[in-house]
């Protein structure tokens, strides 16, 4: 009796905390979804070093908000960047997630630790190379609609590399 009494809580337990996926009509539109991404530079010498060529690395740039800044920047910086506004996705790229580098590992943890303080209930997202950065936004917070017409509001990109650390500064 014991057993069957364990089994109908759990299965109980585990129904109450199902998520619903949403529906189409539920989806936010364009231009209401606030994400904030940051990285490593794309020339910065770490991501050259895992022999990601720059210009790869800085096509996601191109199409989203971005704020890039290498470990040899204070997080005080990042912090300024992402204190302005609410962000609805927050995330860190590959080439610091995937590094073997102790400082990059040491960003990365100082960024998810920001991410928590700024944003405690938006989700983190990761990209597993430098083109994979709208698929990662894209799978946490869908839209209801095609916005390539319809653009949200630019939050622009920055680049923020100590001197002597990125080779070609895109910006």
């Amino acid at each position: 009796m014991v057993c069957i009494k364990s089994i109908l809580t759990l299965g109980l337990a585990a129904g109450a905390t199902a998520v619903a996926l949403p529906k189409n009509d539920t989806l936010p539109g364009c231009g209401e979804v606030n994400v904030f991404y940051t990285g490593l530079p794309p020339y910065h010498k770490y991501v050259l070093e895992q022999g990601y060529p720059g210009d790869v690395a800085a096509e996601p740039s191109r199409t989203a908000p971005c704020f890039v800044a290498g470990p040899e920047q204070p997080m005080s910086v990042t912090e300024d960047r992402m204190r302005w506004r609410h962000s609805h996705i927050t995330g860190v790229g590959y080439g610091i997630r995937g590094s073997t580098n102790g400082e990059d590992i040491t960003k990365f943890e100082d960024n998810l630790m920001l991410f928590r303080r700024q944003g405690p209930n938006s989700p983190t997202v990761f990209n597993y190379n430098p083109c994979t950065f709208l698929w990662t936004v894209q799978r946490r917070a869908p839209l209801s609609s095609d916005c390539a017409g319809q653009p949200g509001t630019d939050c622009g990109y920055e680049e923020v590399c100590g001197k002597g650390w990125c080779s070609n500064p895109t910006i």
